[in-house]
């Protein structure tokens, strides 16, 4: 899970999660504006493949991360 935490770090969110099993863990990243104001964006991460997916309104975007959770391929 660290790739996932260090990609919240990077993107200034934090993580709300929801569930978890043995291979993956799902749940919220929560991005907080100057104001205070927090908005929410869904999430899915396969631990084994570094496998991140981001749902937002127009569908789900699938990003892979590095050891650091830096994206190598989306």
């Amino acid at each position: 899970m660290k790739p996932l935490v260090n990609y919240c770090r990077w993107h200034d969110a934090s993580l709300r999660l929801r569930g978890r099993d043995d291979t993956a863990v799902w749940g919220q990243l929560v991005y907080t504006d100057k104001e205070g104001h927090e908005t929410t964006q869904n999430f899915r991460y396969l631990r084994q493949t570094r496998q991140l997916t981001l749902e937002d309104a127009v569908g789900e975007k699938v990003i892979f991360l590095d050891e650091m959770g830096v994206i190598v391929t989306s």
